[in-house]
């Protein structure tokens, strides 16, 4: 090779060795960017676990769970949304004897007919015969589900509720006061959402699309209510209804009673002067003696005529009384049926 060829040729050369020179550079120059978009996607992932902790948790929680038959037939007809499923998995809902009810609802008392209770983030449901309630149970469980899921809500979102649920509340007092009316304000406040959720048909729209978040048919829950509170009410109401009309036929009894007994002694009275009028000589003429004689004798007929009607009211107030006291035997049993603390034997006594 020629001076010139040489010459030519070294500048290719470092060409090349610049061109080696350089790439451990830009080889380096990639670490800290990859490194960089781990550190985002560990931040972002941070973010989402802390923005989804409640969700994470009662994911893990609920993998143990495993539902009995019955409860998962509950949870089919509850038509539950994806994060209310979740939710109910990690409460481990279950049904429960007498017993075993009793013990973890840390129920005792007779008085007091508890059908379920949410404590140590757990469901408990007493379970009830329901062919007399049905839905009771189904009922009870979306209750239930809704105080888990008041635990998990935020400070703000409740906030954000409770102007909304004391609108309804205000709207639905007649149906909500009695029950509500022992609760302190933060269980009361945990109560009524529950309750309206549940109980009331016609909700806001912002509150209707609140429990749409955990019921995809809200107004089938509140069918399961409708439909196991409906002997209770039928019987109110008619227990109600027998107390008024006993009231006012009772009254019309005293009434008729108060009459005949006015009437049958005046009539005793008049009889008494009538014979002694007629045994003695000129007291009466032929005339009067026979027109007083008929308007005694009518008297009498009109006084048994009364005491037909009289007795006709009291044998239809002891009907009414026969009737109300079934009706209170029934009222009794549903009791009964509902109360984990009631002896079964009580509807018998």
């Amino acid at each position: 090779m020629s001076p010139e060829e040489e010459k030519t040729s070294l500048p290719d050369l470092e060409t090349r060795l610049a061109s080696l020179e350089t790439t451990p550079e830009q080889k380096k120059s990639k670490a800290p960017l990859f490194l960089g978009f781990f550190g985002l996607l560990l931040l972002a992932f941070g973010v989402f676990v802390f923005l989804n902790f409640s969700t994470l948790k009662d994911y893990l929680t609920g993998l143990s769970f495993e539902p009995t038959a019955e409860m998962a037939e509950i949870e089919e007809k509850l038509n539950l949304t994806s994060r209310a499923d979740l939710i109910f998995k990690a409460s481990f809902p279950v049904l429960e004897t007498r017993e075993d009810f009793n013990r973890d609802c840390n129920s005792h008392d007779s008085e007091i007919s508890v059908l379920g209770c949410f404590t140590n983030d757990k469901i408990y449901i007493y379970n009830i015969d329901s062919a007399k309630l049905p839905g009771i149970i189904e009922s009870t469980t979306a209750h239930e589900l809704l105080h888990a899921i008041w635990s998990r809500l935020s400070g703000a979102e409740k906030a954000t509720l409770t102007p909304v649920l004391e609108d309804v509340y205000s709207a639905n007092k007649e149906d909500l006061e009695e029950t509500l009316k022992n609760y302190e304000k933060d269980d009361r406040l945990d109560e009524l959402y529950v309750r309206v959720g549940t109980q009331v048909k016609n909700l806001p729209a912002d509150l209707e699309t609140h429990y749409s978040k955990y019921f995809s048919n809200r107004a089938a829950i509140v069918d399961f209510y409708e439909a196991y509170i409906a002997p209770f009410n039928e019987l109110k109401a008619e227990l109600s209804r027998l107390e008024s009309e006993m009231g006012t036929l009772k009254a019309e009894i005293d009434e008729k009673n108060a009459e005949y007994s006015s009437r049958a002694e005046k009539l005793n009275s008049d009889v008494k002067s009538f014979n002694i009028c007629a045994g003695t000589e000129g007291c009466y003429t032929l005339y009067q003696y026979n027109l007083r004689r008929a308007e005694l004798v009518e008297e009498e007929k009109n006084l048994n005529l009364l005491i037909d009607e009289l007795n006709l009211k009291v044998e239809n107030y002891n009907l009414m009384v026969e009737e109300y006291n079934n009706n209170v035997l029934k009222s009794n049993e549903l009791q009964v049926l509902i109360n984990s603390n009631a002896s079964p034997t009580a509807i018998n006594e």
